[in-house]
């Protein structure tokens, strides 16, 4: 008998499991922060955490994000810091920041014109522990952008602020909606910004893309039964996010008899079915390396828990595989 010559792409599925019995959750798939399943800010978060604006708020660690916790001055000076990637500056601004965490993305930031201080007229202190107002969070953007003038007037709220031209020049570049939903005729220039909010504010602000998380159909957590043809789990997933799913083959290179036919024909393929309905699915094509062809197919799916997510591997019109996820709230 001629040896397979094929292979899931896949991590290898332990296949000694005599039963198809779903653990609680098998494996959970969520973004880099344990604190900030289901918040409103969550997609957010970690498109800022993508593009390496915020790293969390427990270091070393950093599995958390404090979503609720208020901004201070110093970690907005980091985030635009980064956000910006400002060049370093050429002087020490203020006099009272020594020895913070933040004294040197708080410099670059005076450097480019982008805080002047806490104390006017003097302003020869920066204030880092001190928490920012959504009003202050509108100037500090509005500066670090460089944000066009608006005639508009946005909000009912702001008419005494200092910050209203920021506050309207914010608004015209649809960085802030309002802080009254639906209606949306508010700033609330002078509360407290949350750093949930935040990341929303800067995701908006630096046009930062959307976070696709992957959605394995092939892992070591799957129950399998005995003989490996069909798996399941229950996996965590957040509420109404994109999921990717990226599935396929391994073929062993050089190709032998008929193999390069089967491997690249219709009828070898990856079938996935959401809550038992066939959905679209793209052929990714073959790539090589070395010893080896890969042959992906792709579908990027909004997905929530309640739903059950299912992948069928097909080797020249033969299933080999059947895996199935049930998806529960993380």
């Amino acid at each position: 008998m001629k040896k397979r010559r094929f292979w899931l792409i896949a991590l290898i599925v332990a296949t000694t499991v005599t039963t198809l019995s779903v653990p609680a959750i098998a494996l959970s798939v969520r973004g880099p922060f344990i604190d900030d399943d289901t918040n409103t800010h969550e997609a957010n978060i970690d498109s800022i955490e993508a593009a390496g604006i915020t790293r969390g708020c427990n270091p070393p660690a950093n599995t958390r994000f404090c979503p609720n916790n208020s901004v201070t001055r110093g970690q907005m000076a980091a985030f635009l810091n980064r956000a910006a990637s400002l060049p370093a500056p050429s002087r020490d601004y203020f006099s009272d920041d020594n020895g913070s965490t933040f004294e040197n993305d708080i410099n670059r930031i005076a450097e480019a014109g982008i805080t002047l201080g806490c104390n006017p007229p003097a302003n020869t202190r920066f204030c880092p522990d001190q928490a920012v107002t959504r009003g202050q969070m509108a100037a500090f953007l509005a500066r670090a952008l460089d944000l066009p003038n608006t005639t508009n007037d946005f909000f009912t709220d702001d008419s005494t602020s200092i910050f209203e031209f920021d506050i309207n020049r914010m608004a015209a570049a649809r960085i802030t909606l309002g802080c009254n939903p639906p209606t949306n005729d508010r700033f609330c220039p002078n509360r407290v910004v949350i750093r949930g909010e935040m990341a929303t504010f800067l995701a908006r602000a630096y046009d930062l893309p959307s976070v696709i998380r992957t959605l394995p159909l092939q892992h070591a957590d799957y129950n399998c039964s005995k003989n490996g043809l069909t798996c399941s789990a229950s996996v965590a997933i957040s509420p109404n996010r994109t999921y990717r799913i990226t599935e396929g083959w391994y073929q062993a290179l050089p190709y032998l008899g008929n193999e390069q036919s089967v491997f690249t024909g219709s009828n070898t393929r990856f079938e996935l079915r959401v809550d038992g309905q066939l959905v679209s699915v793209s052929d990714l094509g073959v790539t090589t390396s070395g010893s080896l062809a890969t042959r992906r197919w792709r579908s990027e799916l909004t997905l929530g828990p309640g739903q059950q997510v299912q992948g069928r591997w097909i080797w020249n019109g033969v299933i080999v595989r059947t895996t199935t996820a049930r998806l529960v709230s993380s």
